[in-house]
């Protein structure tokens, strides 16, 4: 008898997250409440492989009016928005890596020290914003006091990582502002250098 209530139990728990897991890329009225109801239920647990929460899957899909409906009901709360996955990515990294702007600034509201922590790789969500390129996120988080001069694990900056996802651009006027040590400074003459190292 007991068999049976847990198969039962997990069987409607796996159905439910499958159910949140779709419910974070769809907009309409039905999907927002479960959202709601599913995140006051459940709060920052896992609902896939990756370790990713409700949260992460929305900003990686950028469902902003989703994420409207968690702050305006009071569940986008810090355990939530800090809470990491397996990469030890926070929902905002991922905001971050596909470049959903105004998810990323409602995170940064809510919770601005966001802002400064580290996946496993030991990368900020101004380094992600670098390495795809993601120039409207990455002022975003300039203006919440981001880290521009932080280091990886590897020491890899984030020059290094503009550099190697090929976004030269991206930094042409931001990067004199930081980079100061070089007499004359020449981004294009640094990227070459940053690249021969």
């Amino acid at each position: 008898m007991a068999n049976s209530a847990t198969n039962f139990y997990t069987s409607t728990t796996s159905s439910h997250r499958s159910k949140a897991y779709k419910s974070t890329s769809e907009k309409t009225p039905e999907s927002l409440a479960f959202l709601c109801n599913f995140t006051r239920d459940h709060g920052p647990e896992p609902i896939d492989k990756r370790g990713d929460t409700v949260l992460h899957l929305l900003a990686t899909n950028g469902n902003k009016i989703a994420l409207q409906s968690l702050l305006r009901a009071g569940l986008l709360s810090n355990d939530l928005l800090m809470t990491k996955n397996k990469q030890g990515n926070t929902a905002l990294h991922e905001a971050v890596r596909f470049g959903h702007k105004e998810v990323a600034e409602i995170m940064l509201r809510t919770q601005p020290e966001l802002v400064s922590l580290r996946n496993n790789a030991e990368e900020t969500p101004l380094y992600l914003a670098a390495e795809y390129g993601k120039k409207e996120v990455f002022e975003v988080l300039e203006g919440f006091n981001s880290d521009c001069m932080m280091r990886r694990r590897d020491g890899r900056t984030i020059l290094h990582a503009a550099t190697d996802g090929e976004h030269y651009c991206m930094f042409c006027f931001q990067f004199p502002l930081y980079y100061t040590d070089f007499p004359s400074f020449d981004v294009y003459e640094y990227i070459c250098y940053i690249q021969l190292r």
